[in-house]
């Protein structure tokens, strides 16, 4: 229990009174702002019109936001852009895949404002499933819109002055590699791996046997003989035989042979294994989580992420892009966290003031609980995030194909999904993303056709359709970095008690939603809580604690040394911490306010 002594009234009472009011305001006025970073165009103090406010005019760096980019075009884009913005942008490796490709990451930072280290960061990755692509697409696109914009945009420019970012548009390059040039479902990286337990791992992935780098599917006429009949409907679908009658196509599934000449085809891929299931937190073996490896952090992707982020942990906020459904996904990922399935009071407050904010920023995005809304993860990187590292994080599904539809469809509807599909390709996609049944001489099957839907529909935003959703998942991660604790402290009070004895009264105030400090680092004691602390060459410091009370008249005394009051919630969101010291000195005593997530405060005043 803390001790507690009485301290006068004095004009600094007032004064918290005033910055409470203040507070209150801002507070109310987040409601109105948290769209700011959508709509805001200032011009004030503008170098150099940039192409967001003015769409009139050339960007510096001028990049297509209707295509996709390949690792090595990545690469390039990531190059580009560090070499127009150099003060602003570090591009360095933090790691290698399994096939040897880097993992860049991209540093945006102010340097004049300070380090990078000692900001509060925000993380970005993308690509962790190599099937979902457009993940690395938002991240060029978040480095890009802070450089162009930096001089035309105040929200912009207070952004980079006041936070870091740590962007990894790519997390799986190798994933994303198989993707471009050979397609397919695969979510896996490349490291090899048995899925069928012959002792040959890898022994028989699907085969692109056109040439065409698509995984496509094959069937089989077989007239009178099969389980499928062309549809009435529409002769690019096939649809089962009607009850009691044959049918004239057998379905083969995915293309490709039986590479290992066990009698069955594709039963072993490349890979076969889920990153996203390979991080420390509730962490399970394959047989219970199915895509888990053989513990936590065993592949070279994700040690190198964890190895950067234990490495910064100033890192209060992340952002994971994945794919599809149109989701804003926070944790928990298991119903069995703390026994309920929920985090703590405080942080599920601060996921939903962000959430349901992200609703409104993200047409047709649903802002769900993992284990609640979706399915199970066990291992996710959301909960090691924020479990492991106090780290409030979302992953974005992106893309939902009832943008596409503009829900003229729902799950209500009569029509059957493979003819909505259809009819947007056509009519949408000029047929671009079905490729027509072909026949192909297969060498153990003969004569089958193969064709289906491509891999850029789907799970892939059209690219007539990208721009506007690179761009509204970027202002929402952009929004919740905005709201990252954002610390300030006044000038610190100093009131004469009697002779060379003082009251020394400090506040740090918080104008962001998030708190300082998770509630999950509280509880599971990660890292360093916040500090206030307070030195002088000829001070001594009598006592010190939190100033509490209803008018700010009493110091709930610190147990241990009274120089170092230890706030372990930390400066909570649109919040502030204020603490009193007795001192007895003469000359200079100096302040500081040191938060992992936060950074670093100080004030010096002079004991008079």
């Amino acid at each position: 229990m803390h001790s507690m002594i009485r301290i006068g009234m004095t004009a600094g009472a007032t004064l918290s009174r005033s910055l409470r009011a203040n507070l209150a305001r801002r507070v109310r006025a987040v409601f109105l702002g948290a769209m700011a970073i959508l709509l805001v165009a200032g011009s004030a103090g503008s170098v150099q019109a940039q192409p967001f406010n003015i769409p009139t005019q050339d960007p510096k760096v001028n990049i297509r936001w209707d295509r996709y980019y390949s690792f090595d075009e990545m690469v390039d884009v990531m190059g580009r852009l560090q070499a127009a913005y150099p003060q602003f942008l570090t591009l360095e490796s933090i790691g290698k895949s399994w096939e040897g490709r880097d993992l860049w990451l991209m540093i945006v930072n102010n340097p004049a404002t300070g380090h990078h280290t000692e900001k509060a960061a925000f993380w970005v990755d993308g690509n962790i499933h190599g099937n979902e692509v457009q993940g690395s697409e938002v991240s060029l696109y978040m480095i890009w819109f802070l450089m162009e914009n930096y001089n035309s945009l105040p929200k912009v420019r207070e952004l980079v002055d006041t936070r870091a970012f740590y962007i990894l548009p790519s997390q799986n390059p190798d994933g994303r590699e198989n993707f471009f040039n050979v397609g397919g479902p695969s979510r896996t990286g490349m490291r090899p791996f048995d899925s069928d337990g012959d002792g040959r791992p890898d022994s028989d992935p699907p085969d692109d046997l056109t040439g065409n780098r698509e995984i496509l599917q094959m069937r089989k006429y077989v007239p009178g003989e099969g389980t499928h009949i062309i549809s009435p409907v529409d002769p690019r679908l096939m649809v089962l035989a009607p009850r009691g009658q044959r049918g004239d196509y057998i379905m083969l599934g995915s293309e490709g042979v039986d590479s290992d000449g066990d009698g069955r085809r594709n039963e072993d891929p490349r890979g076969g294994y889920d990153m996203n299931r390979d991080w420390p937190s509730d962490w399970q073996p394959a047989h219970i989580q199915r895509g888990a490896h053989w513990y936590p952090l065993s592949n070279p992707e994700t040690r190198a992420v964890a190895d950067f982020l234990l490495a910064h942990p100033n890192v209060a906020g992340a952002q994971s892009w994945h794919n599809a459904g149109g989701m804003i996904l926070r944790g928990p990922g298991s119903r069995y966290y703390r026994g309920e399935g929920e985090y703590g009071r405080r942080d599920a407050a601060s996921y939903d003031y962000l959430g349901k904010r992200g609703e409104l920023i993200l047409p047709y995005y649903r802002y769900m609980t993992i284990w609640k809304d979706l399915y199970t993860v066990f291992g996710g990187q959301v909960d090691w995030f924020h479990d492991g590292l106090g780290i409030f994080t979302f992953t974005n599904e992106l893309w939902s194909t009832r943008q596409l539809y503009n829900e003229a469809w729902t799950d209500d509807s009569p029509v059957p999904d493979e003819m909505s599909r259809l009819f947007y390709n056509d009519q949408l996609g000029m047929g671009s993303w079905w490729v027509d049944w072909e026949e192909f001489e297969h060498p153990e099957l003969g004569t089958v056709e193969i064709g289906g839907w491509s891999k850029w529909f789907g799970r892939t935003t059209p690219p007539f359709m990208l721009q506007e959703l690179l761009h509204r998942n970027a202002m929402f991660a952009f929004f919740h970095a905005d709201e990252m604790p954002l610390l300030e402290m006044d000038d610190p009070r100093v009131e004469r008690i009697s002779g060379n004895t003082f009251r020394v009264r400090a506040q740090v105030r918080n104008s962001r939603a998030i708190p300082s400090r998770t509630e999950a680092a509280e509880v599971n004691r990660i890292g360093d809580p916040d500090y206030f602390r307070i030195t002088g060459p000829r001070a001594t410091i009598q006592a010190g604690g939190f100033t509490a009370g209803e008018l700010r008249d009493r110091l709930d005394l610190n147990n241990g040394d009274p120089a170092e009051v230890e706030v372990i919630r930390g400066v909570p969101g649109h919040g502030f911490v204020d603490v009193t010291w007795i001192v007895t000195g003469t000359g200079n005593v100096t302040i500081t306010y040191e938060s992992m997530k936060g950074g670093r405060l100080s004030r010096t005043v002079e004991l008079r």
